[in-house]
């Protein structure tokens, strides 16, 4: 049997929609998604969502198996669904950072990511013109391209 997929996903800006579509995912059974975000985050935004969210840490490629997986990205600061902050932009790249280095030493297959609030991240201080360019920036790529 070849091994299944590791797919990562970012969800992008902590106030926003990303983490409601991430706490309502069902798990994969032919894949491991793995949310690379922070736990504590995604769990409230379940209980202010009335939902059930039960996943696992992730403990690397070695142990995947078909499921849901959490790799811990903390936020430094507080987030309140619907309330953007430019406090959050920092956090936001450093999903995108974890994750793109996951791709990039074979630990994830695929990356997925969420919405960002460009506008929010350059308000911060970071020159961020999307996540295309920004991932390709992390991969050292000169002609990215979106599909």
């Amino acid at each position: 049997m070849p091994p299944i997929p590791i797919i990562a996903l970012t969800p992008g800006e902590p106030a926003g929609i990303g983490p409601d579509l991430c706490v309502g995912l069902a798990a994969p059974r032919d894949a491991a998604l793995v949310i690379v975000a922070d736990p504590a985050i995604l769990q409230e935004r379940a209980r202010e969502l009335k939902t059930r969210f039960d996943v696992q840490p992730w403990h690397g490629r070695d142990h995947a198996g078909p499921g849901l997986f959490v790799l811990a990205v903390p936020s430094p600061h507080p987030v309140k669904a619907g309330r953007l902050d430019r406090d959050h932009a920092r956090y936001v790249l450093a999903t995108l950072t974890r994750a793109t280095d996951g791709c990039l030493a074979g630990e994830f297959d695929a990356l997925v990511t969420g919405p960002a609030h460009k506008g929010n991240i350059n308000d911060a201080g970071f020159a961020f013109t999307g996540h295309t360019e920004y991932l390709a920036a992390q991969a050292g790529i000169t002609l990215p391209v979106m599909m």
